[in-house]
């Protein structure tokens, strides 16, 4: 595994990230690091949506959230 230092993260972004992982019962560091592999993940979004599975027993598709998304953008139009 590599290893990352971070410089100059505000004040306020260290805070919340603290926040952030005790309420996730996490090592800060253990928090950031699951946090950029959901990065990793999304940062393609035609890649993530081709692995995206939707929640079981929503019935709806990823075609359906994105037609819905379409329409919702045509309509503020």
């Amino acid at each position: 595994m590599k290893r990352i230092n971070l410089r100059d993260v505000p004040d306020e972004t260290y805070k919340r990230l603290v926040d952030c992982a005790e309420a996730n019962r996490q090592s800060l560091n253990a928090f950031v690091v699951d946090r950029l592999e959901e990065v990793t993940k999304t940062a393609n979004l035609t890649a993530y949506l081709a692995l995206y599975e939707p929640p079981a027993g929503t019935g709806i598709s990823v075609e359906d959230a994105v037609a819905a998304l379409h329409a919702g953008r045509r309509e503020e139009e």
